[in-house]
């Protein structure tokens, strides 16, 4: 994957209006330019910070939050390539602080949250023109074959994911960090899959050539701009989450050439993340007999939220993710 910029001066913009599907705030209608092409994407932030490094990148993520209103970026999950040793040393998360200065981790849909319209399930939308990749795997159906995995063959699939009707021509943009120019619109669903999303941003925000997608998890914040818990579970109010696929990457429907990557995998993974899973599981390297790396990469144990993708194409839910979901969600709808 080619790196096309190694940092992005983020443009100012003045009156930012932001929309929520949870908001019962009044909201204001968002212009978009009529060319929902992928190269007008862009940020639309009052920072000027170069995304270059760590400490930068969440530099960035809390300056975007200032210009958020009842919710913010509480965590960016980072799926990327593993091939060496080194890479399970690979950036996978960034966790991003609240007003108070703490980090906290742990998410979690609170069913019949008012900031939430009161609903009991969980929704999705997939940007349908962004859901073809560029080099040409059409996306939409697998996209909802894997939430149908998650809601269907847990152990414990009581909770419902329900596709959303969704137009990016007469809904907008349903993103609380990239627009057509002028502010984020902010989410329309729970799950917002924008698809197949342009290197250039991936590389503005200095993620690195090897990542292949990345979900950021928003929390409900209060007045403050603290993460709020009102259920006090010790787990941050999740509000939505925003789901980016490098269009840069050779994607695959299947995995099964060894140069590409297989879509549903990631997807599967990612999707994990926006239902407030984390990473789980070690990555070891074998050596040969002279110390020699040999090229074999394996998790341990394996399952779908390992931390990196090492070409191996894994649809099926494992131990690790079954009782990571079912911690989430065995008493859904009552806590």
């Amino acid at each position: 994957m080619k790196t096309i910029k190694s940092m992005l001066t983020i443009a100012i913009t003045a009156g930012i209006a932001l929309t929520s599907c949870s908001s019962n705030e009044d909201q204001q209608p968002v212009e978009q330019t009529a060319n929902f092409s992928k190269k007008n994407l862009q940020f639309n932030f009052n920072t000027n910070i170069v995304a270059k490094g760590t400490n930068n990148q969440l530099g960035v993520f809390q300056e975007i939050n200032k210009d958020l209103k009842g919710y913010g970026i509480a965590q960016v999950e980072i799926y990327n390539v593993a091939s060496t040793p080194e890479d399970k040393n690979g950036l996978t998360v960034i966790p991003v602080v609240d007003a108070s200065g703490e980090y906290r981790t742990g998410f979690r849909f609170i069913p019949n949250d008012a900031r939430r319209d009161n609903r009991d399930n969980l929704t999705y939308v997939t940007v349908s023109d962004f859901a073809t990749s560029a080099n040409g795997v059409a996306s939409e159906q697998i996209f909802d074959d894997m939430y149908a995995v998650w809601q269907n063959e847990t152990n414990c699939n009581n909770v419902s994911i329900d596709k959303q009707n969704f137009s990016l021509a007469t809904d907008g943009l349903p993103s609380s960090i990239l627009s057509f120019g002028g502010a984020p619109q902010g989410p329309i669903a729970d799950h917002n899959v924008l698809g197949y999303i342009p290197p250039f941003l991936f590389d503005a925000l200095d993620l690195g050539a090897n990542t292949l997608a990345v979900n950021f998890s928003f929390g409900f914040r209060d007045e403050d701009g603290n993460f709020t818990d009102i259920n006090g579970d010790g787990k941050i109010d999740l509000s939505h989450t925003e789901t980016w696929f490098n269009d840069g990457v050779n994607w695959s429907p299947d995995g099964v050439d060894p140069t590409s990557v297989d879509v549903a995998s990631v997807a599967l993974h990612e999707f994990g993340h926006s239902l407030g899973l984390g990473h789980s599981g070690v990555l070891l390297a074998t050596f040969d007999e002279n110390g020699d790396f040999t090229g074999e990469l394996n998790f341990t144990p394996t399952n779908v939220m390992n931390p990196s993708y090492i070409g191996n194409p894994k649809r099926d839910l494992a131990g690790d993710d079954n009782s990571i979901f079912c911690e989430n969600f065995s008493a859904c709808p009552y806590y």
